[in-house]
Parts: C-alpha cells; sequence; structure tokens
C-alpha cells in the first residue's frame, strides 16, 4: 500500500484558487503525481478521506471529485472541519494500492 497524507491544492507554496473546484483539481493532480513516482495511477486509490470546511461546497467538491475516478469507485469517508492549512477548503488523504 502508498499512504499518501493530506494533499491540498497549492502549487508552489499557494493556493491555485479560492474555490472548491480549482482546489480539488489541484490536490488531485497533486495525488496524481506522487502516485506515479511510486509507478501508480488514480484507479489505483481504494481509499479516500476528503475535509471540506464548508459543508455547502459539498455538491461542487463531488463533481470534481468524480472527474477523477472510474468504477469501482474508491472507499471515501468526507468530514466537513473547522479550518485547513493555508484556509484551503478541502485537503485530500488517500490508500492506493501496489
Amino acid at each position: 500500500m502508498v499512504f499518501v497524507s493530506g494533499q491540498i491544492g497549492q502549487k508552489d507554496g499557494q493556493l491555485v484558487s479560492e474555490d472548491i473546484e480549482g482546489q480539488t483539481n489541484q490536490a488531485m493532480a497533486n495525488i496524481a503525481e506522487i502516485l506515479k513516482q511510486n509507478e501508480l495511477e488514480l484507479k489505483d486509490v481504494a481509499d479516500v478521506t476528503a475535509f471540506i470546511t464548508e459543508q455547502s461546497d459539498y455538491e461542487k467538491f463531488n463533481e470534481v471529485y468524480a472527474k477523477h475516478f472510474q468504477e469501482p469507485f474508491p472507499a471515501r469517508t468526507t468530514v466537513t472541519v473547522k479550518s485547513l492549512p493555508l484556509n484551503a477548503k478541502v485537503e485530500l488523504k488517500v490508500v492506493a494500492l501496489i
């Protein structure tokens, strides 16, 4: 297994966007890059934990998230939290299977 710790929508130490869609896309890109370094892809992800700061962003987050995974979808837990690093709107943590 490969454990990818929390990734937010940052690049070069800065959030790439103020909206959850842009941040989710960048967090997924960060995860994909880490997986690639381990010769894995997003299709190898078995479990995702998502932290979002606004429950009202859930639908937007889910739309973007669904574009990155195909069936069979990984198991997922989504939790609303008070705050995240850099005031991010989303943080993702995944477990991938080798």
